[in-house]
């Protein structure tokens, strides 16, 4: 918003001040020429200073958002979030939470948007900012917006490790909208219940979690809706690869598939070939077919690798194969991610460490391998049994005995 700047300067000129005297000796003449002229935002303590030396609150400056310029920002920002530029959203929303919004859709999502990436940093003022919006989302009687919103403080609850709590507080606002009978959008209910059943396997309620699942599907079949179809279908692979039912996690691997496809959505098919390299590595141990799978993979992203399931995947392919050394290389290069991380993914992840230490145990280094076996074993020890937890042990076990 340049209405900063044009404030400034109308009340300098109205004050007969120079640029050169307001800003004094805190400021540069430039950086002052720039705020005015809408090419940079000055910081809060400079806003202060200018505030002081033309004798009025900084608040006046600010002024409250027109219409226009909420309806501007919130496009920016929308395209910003869509492409995950945190950096340009935070830069985009610097100074205007000192602003007075009013009570409207686009004020909400500004909130909204704005406090689901601050909270990555700033936990209070991103929850702040949400809760705020969602405010004003009861205020206009938009309550598949306010769950919308309520379910992502759930998600990021979930990533904290508190995933009791998230799944005690998601319970709470489904069943808040549902003793008012208030009809949500289904595509925010969808999200809820798909967030409730990855919930629910992650803290180990199978049986609860499949009868989500299940329900998920049946309700997308109904309503012809597959919004996270591919996603659903790639949650029903994995269960069913965690009880080794071969047969459904073909079906469900290739439906996964499908609906990446048909949704053109890159990013999906490629998890989905993740998750084929990860069933060759665990069940038929077929390192070459998994292999095949994770060069699919790095075709497909073009050479953009993410620095996780890839390259575990890979590691442990290498080390199936008996190539040690170059299975160390890519667990050497394997990083924990830093997106919403639910239990189930986590034990995968955290199972790393335990292959690094195989890994460097087989090439005579016990005491470096001790260090990353019991750091998996520590990591994966409060989450819901799984047969990683058994590698985990297993891999500490055998270090431990040789120390």
């Amino acid at each position: 918003m340049n209405e900063l700047g044009k404030r400034i300067k109308k009340l300098r000129l109205e004050k007969g001040m120079t640029i050169l005297q307001l800003a004094d000796n805190k400021m540069s003449k430039g950086m002052l020429s720039m705020i005015e002229n809408g090419r940079a935002n000055p910081s809060m303590e400079s806003l202060k200073f200018i505030a002081r030396q033309l004798g009025c609150d900084p608040q006046y400056l600010l002024g409250n958002p027109t219409p226009n310029e909420l309806k501007y920002l919130l496009k920016r920002l929308e395209e910003a979030f869509d492409k995950n530029n945190d950096e340009q959203i935070i830069n985009l929303t610097q100074n205007i939470f000192e602003q007075q919004f009013p009570i409207s859709l686009e004020s909400a999502r500004i909130l909204d948007i704005s406090g689901r990436i601050i909270i990555k940093t700033d936990q209070n003022r991103g929850k702040n900012l949400i809760d705020q919006a969602i405010t004003i989302y009861e205020r206009l009687s938009l309550y598949s917006h306010c769950l919308a919103a309520k379910v992502y403080e759930v998600e990021y609850l979930a990533k904290n490790g508190k995933y009791h709590a998230a799944l005690k507080m998601l319970r709470s606002v489904k069943k808040e909208y549902e003793e008012k009978a208030i009809v949500i959008d289904l595509f925010v209910d969808i999200e809820a219940n798909f967030v409730e059943m990855v919930l629910l396997f992650g803290i180990g309620e199978y049986k609860s979690g499949k009868d989500k699942l299940n329900q998920l599907i049946e309700i997308s079949k109904r309503k012809m809706v597959f919004y996270k179809m591919d996603n659903i279908f790639r949650i029903a692979a994995f269960q069913a690869l965690l009880h080794n039912n071969e047969n459904d996690f073909s079906f469900f691997i290739k439906k996964s598939e499908q609906f990446a496809v048909c949704s053109d959505n890159d990013r999906s098919l490629a998890f989905t070939l993740l998750l084929q390299a990860h069933y060759y590595n665990q069940i038929p141990k077929d390192y070459e077919q998994a292999l095949f799978y994770l060069n699919k993979y790095a075709t497909l992203m073009k050479g953009n690798l993410d620095n996780d399931f890839y390259y575990l995947e890979k590691g442990k392919a290498l080390l199936g194969k008996k190539q040690v050394k170059e299975a160390l290389k890519a667990f050497e290069k394997f990083e924990m991610p830093n997106t919403n991380i639910y239990p189930l993914e986590l034990c995968i992840l955290y199972t790393a460490d335990a292959y690094r230490a195989f890994c460097l145990f087989q090439l005579g280094k016990v005491e470096e391998a001790f260090i990353y076996a019991k750091r998996a074993a520590n990591n994966i020890d409060s989450l819901p049994e799984t047969p990683y937890h058994d590698y985990i042990k297993d891999t500490l076990e055998l270090v431990s005995k040789n120390l």
